[in-house]
């Protein structure tokens, strides 16, 4: 791939997707690494530390990129964790089946990536897709990562 073609990418995973209302907090990460464009849980109930994956009652939102963690391409022990908990951002997908506009958002418990089928998927409470599956590369400028457009809290769902 050119260099042209890696800075002129759609997007990047954990990108706000647009300047619309949002929220962000900032969690600490657990003992396990954060990845980027996933959705993210408290350690534990009250917990000010988030982990990778969906929890119906732990859940939190999406970490965000951040140009310094970025460069390693995940958040480690102890790093800050932006967390969008309102507005879009482009996720990573574990599966494309069924990615579309309008439609309703579940993730993977573990990993946190979004997918729309699956039964140990966990629904994501008035999340839902704003744009179909697409490849995205990674920070390393070579490999990709399927990504959409998560819209969070979104009143019709």
């Amino acid at each position: 791939m050119s260099t042209y073609a890696n800075y002129m990418a759609p997007a990047f995973i954990g990108m706000k997707a647009d300047s619309m209302d949002d929220n962000v907090d900032t969690f600490a990460c657990g003992a396990a690494n954060v990845d980027v464009g996933v959705a993210v849980k408290r350690t534990a109930a009250s917990a000010l530390t988030v982990a990778n994956g969906a929890s119906v009652t732990l859940g939190v939102g999406i970490s965000l990129h951040d140009h310094i963690i970025g460069y390693y391409g995940t958040y480690r022990q102890y790093d800050a964790v932006s967390v969008l908990t309102r507005g879009r951002v482009w996720a990573a997908v574990s599966d494309a089946t069924g990615v579309a506009d309008g439609v309703a958002c579940k993730a993977d418990p573990t990993t946190g990536k979004f997918l729309t089928t699956g039964t140990v998927a966990v629904a994501v409470t008035n999340a839902v897709f704003r744009s179909a599956a697409i490849s995205l590369l990674n920070v390393d400028g070579v490999t990709t990562t399927l990504g959409a457009v998560i819209e969070l809290h979104n009143p019709n769902v």
